[in-house]
């Protein structure tokens, strides 16, 4: 619990607030997503766009991503790649590891990654999100330990 408490603070430290509001995907499209992964995969290249945070599983607020510190996730069929453009330093926050996707369940095992990463990596070097996925969209939502929704990421594709 301590970890997940410290890796979220972590990354809400990285992103600045906006109140901007999305709509939160409804039952249809849950539906509809699960049904994809048939036909979907995260092979390609995505763009994160904007944050949600939840409280008791709805949307509490949402922040889109600042374009000056773009993140980019990269999916093989089976590896994957992100790296975030800061602008003190472009090399200091990535990570590289293999991924699998189980009914509606992203895994990431983070292999390595920057000295930032290396450091939660310490911690925690799998992450499990609750996964969205569309034809050229996908949500990775972070779960608590009694699978409520804790906050996501929301990714557009690129190719």
């Amino acid at each position: 619990m301590k970890t997940k408490v410290l890796i979220s603070t972590l990354l809400l430290l990285c992103f600045s607030c906006n109140n901007t509001k999305y709509k939160q995907p409804n039952e249809e499209e849950l539906s509809e997503s699960k049904s994809i992964f048939k036909k979907e995969s995260l092979q390609g290249a995505w763009q994160l766009v904007s944050y949600y945070n939840y409280v008791n599983d709805q949307i509490k607020d949402s922040t889109v991503s600042d374009s000056k510190q773009k993140q980019i996730k990269l999916y093989t069929d089976g590896k994957f790649m992100w790296s975030k453009k800061r602008p003190a330093d472009s090399t200091e926050w990535f990570a590289f590891g293999n991924y699998n996707i189980n009914d509606n369940i992203l895994t990431e095992n983070v292999e390595y990654g920057s000295l930032t990463m290396d450091n939660i990596m310490k911690l925690r070097k799998t992450f499990e999100y609750e996964l969205i996925l569309s034809e050229n969209r996908f949500n990775q939502i972070e779960l608590d330990e009694n699978g409520s929704r804790i906050y996501s990421e929301n990714y557009i594709k690129l190719e």
